[in-house]
């Protein structure tokens, strides 16, 4: 320290360089200390264990979550089997619409044609093509 320092603190009683002498009071300030002491070792465990219970339940949580992934899976699994064979049936509807399609025309030529027997055999062809769209739609 500077030697005007030591002079003022020596002129109003403020040293810090030397020791408490009084038994007294070095005994109050250690058990104040050891008080505050057992108070912060009291308040980590109680921290300790708040963080403890805290990661318990995000941990079990993710477990749940991880237990509930093959179900989920299994679901997409399913979903992504039903788009596989999506192609499938819109190939078959349109095919079935196709036919739908003939058949009208079939009847729309039966309704044009003057002779019976042409009649007959354009009434065959219709009832011919909606059977086939029948089982074309199955």
């Amino acid at each position: 320290m500077l030697g005007m320092e030591k002079k003022v603190r020596a002129l109003y009683g403020d040293d810090v360089e030397s020791k408490v002498d009084n038994p007294v009071v070095e005994a109050k300030e250690t058990a104040n200390s050891a008080r505050a002491g057992l108070a912060l070792a009291i308040l980590a465990i109680v921290l300790a264990f708040g963080v403890y219970v805290a990661l318990d339940a995000k941990l079990s949580s993710l477990a749940q979550s991880v237990a509930d992934v093959p179900a989920k899976v299994a679901a997409l699994d399913a979903k992504v089997a039903q788009f596989e064979g999506l192609p499938a049936k819109i190939r078959k509807q349109m095919q079935a619409d196709k036919v739908a399609e003939f058949a009208a025309a079939a009847d729309r030529l039966a309704a044009g044609l003057d002779a019976a027997e042409h009649k007959a055999a354009m009434a065959k062809i219709s009832e011919m093509a909606k059977q086939l769209q029948a089982d074309v739609a199955k």
